[in-house]
């Protein structure tokens, strides 16, 4: 296909994709969030646009330990989602969680989903060991959130709509990905780095320090190479020596573990007290005794 066929592709996609009848809801019922006059009652009002499905998966993230510590309470109203979350996260979760409801009982897209809320999860913790402020941080965790939004989009088109569609295999997806989540950055009114984040496939910097997406992009790749070679799962090795079950508890490890469990991933983290040798530790060449 040449660009413009490949534009007219995508524009197909993204239309059969991104409307009411696929998604559960129109994609203009987000633009209340953009609206910073917008009120508690106009936010609240949004959730009765929204499919009764992706709704409870949104508020039982919101209410998930992972979230403790930037909420108080139980929360029982989409408005309390919004201002604990973040507009741009709870967005994003809105159109993942709809792709994913779209893909049940679809192994590849599942693994995809999960994926990428891991890549969020240890890009946040990534980005505090760097040092970064908790808003940058936030925003590392929101790009592995939404750094694999267009390869499930355009599998679940190819699924739903172009099964025997030749076309699109996997360079294809790796290939154009980026370039139709780029179209939701901008029909969702997501933020412009996440554009750096998808179309970034190195660490990238600026001056004296690595960026946002830099770091995301760490988070990314580490987490798909530690899936592709250990079966759909983050390893980590722990070579913190045996401490105090007080001290363990708040090891970087136990830091980890918590995360993952907090947010319902527990089982796709493995942590590796010490690894098991091949062969006995090499004490040198034993040198012959020559015989005077």
């Amino acid at each position: 296909m040449n660009n413009d066929e490949i534009i007219s592709f995508l524009d197909t996609i993204e239309e059969k994709m991104i409307n009411k009848e696929t998604l559960g809801f129109s994609p203009e019922v987000l633009d209340v969030l953009d609206n910073v006059e917008a009120g508690s009652q106009e936010i609240e009002m949004i959730k009765l646009k929204i499919s009764n499905e992706i709704l409870m998966l949104v508020f039982s993230i919101a209410n998930s330990a992972y979230y403790k510590n930037i909420r108080k309470g139980k929360i029982s109203s989409f408005y309390e989602v919004v201002t604990s979350l973040g507009m741009h996260h709870v967005k994003v979760m809105i159109i993942i969680l709809a792709l994913k409801i779209l893909a049940r009982d679809d192994k590849e897209m599942e693994i995809i989903f999960i994926r990428s809320v891991v890549s969020a999860v240890f890009g946040k913790i990534l980005a505090q060991q760097f040092g970064m402020r908790e808003d940058n941080a936030r925003r590392v965790e929101l790009g592995g959130l939404f750094s694999e939004i267009g390869t499930m989009t355009i599998l679940l088109y190819k699924k739903l709509h172009a099964s025997h569609d030749e076309r699109i295999d996997e360079t294809f997806v790796k290939k154009y990905h980026p370039y139709l989540a780029e179209r939701l950055i901008e029909q969702f009114s997501l933020p412009d780095y996440l554009k750096q984040v998808v179309f970034s496939q190195s660490i990238v910097l600026e001056e004296d320090y690595i960026t946002i997406s830099g770091i995301t992009r760490l988070a990314i790749d580490f987490v798909a190479e530690s899936f592709y070679k250990f079966h759909n799962q983050l390893v980590v090795e722990d070579l913190s020596p045996t401490v105090s079950s007080h001290d363990e508890a708040v090891s970087l490890a136990k830091i980890i573990e918590h995360q993952f469990d907090a947010v319902g991933l527990g089982k796709y983290l493995r942590i590796i007290k010490h690894r098991e040798r091949l062969l006995p530790e090499y004490e040198g060449r034993k040198k012959k005794q020559v015989r005077i």
